[in-house]
C-alpha cells in the first residue's frame, strides 16, 4: 500500500497547441449543384400550369360574360365563383414558382460561394473564371496566390464539398 502524499500534488496536463496542425480536418462548405437546376424544373413545370389555369380561367370568364351580355340571362350563377377558383389556384402556383426560383437562385449562389471558398482553402485560389461543368467536374480558370492562372483546371468535389485537382484527384486510386 502507497503512503498519502503528505505536500502538495501538482496535476500536469500536456500543453495544447495554439493553431490547429496542418492535417486538421478543414469543414469545407456544401457544394451542391443538383438541388438548384431541380429546383428550376419544379419552377418550370409550375409556371407551366399556373399560366395554363389562369388562361383558361380568363378565357372561361370572358366567354361567361360574353354570353350574359349577348343573351341577357347568366346561365350558371355559380360558374363566375369557379372561375374566380380557378385564378386564385394559378395565382397561387405562380407565386410558389416565385419563391422555389428564389430559394433555387439562393442555393445556386451559396454553392458558388462555397466552390471560391473551398478552393481558396485548400489551394490558395484567389479567383475562379470561366467556369462551366463537364460531366462531374468543373473545368475553371483559377487564379494562385501567385498571380498564375491555371487555365481550363480540372476541379472534382468529394461529398464533404472537398476540392481535388491536378494529381489531386487520382491520387487515391481504389484497390492500388
Amino acid at each position: 500500500m502507497m503512503p498519502a502524499p503528505t505536500g502538495p500534488v501538482a496535476l500536469s496536463a500536456p500543453a495544447l497547441p495554439l493553431t490547429a496542425p496542418a492535417h486538421a480536418a478543414v469543414d469545407y462548405g456544401a457544394v451542391d449543384f443538383q438541388s438548384p437546376v431541380a429546383t428550376l424544373w419544379v419552377v418550370g413545370v409550375l409556371l407551366l400550369v399556373g399560366l395554363a389555369v389562369l388562361g383558361h380561367a380568363v378565357w372561361r370568364r370572358r366567354r361567361h360574360v360574353a354570353h350574359a351580355q349577348r343573351t341577357g340571362r347568366n346561365t350558371d350563377p355559380a360558374f363566375l365563383r369557379d372561375t374566380r377558383v380557378e385564378q386564385v389556384v394559378s395565382l397561387l402556383c405562380l407565386a410558389v414558382a416565385v419563391v422555389l426560383a428564389g430559394f433555387s437562385a439562393l442555393g445556386a449562389w451559396q454553392t458558388h460561394h462555397n466552390v471560391r471558398g473551398n478552393l481558396a482553402a485548400k489551394y490558395g485560389v484567389t479567383a475562379v473564371d470561366d467556369a462551366r461543368w463537364s460531366g462531374a467536374f468543373l473545368v475553371a480558370d483559377l487564379t494562385m496566390a501567385d498571380g498564375t492562372v491555371r487555365q481550363d483546371a480540372t476541379v472534382y468535389f468529394e461529398a464533404d464539398g472537398e476540392p481535388l485537382t491536378g494529381e489531386d484527384v487520382f491520387s487515391e486510386t481504389p484497390g492500388a
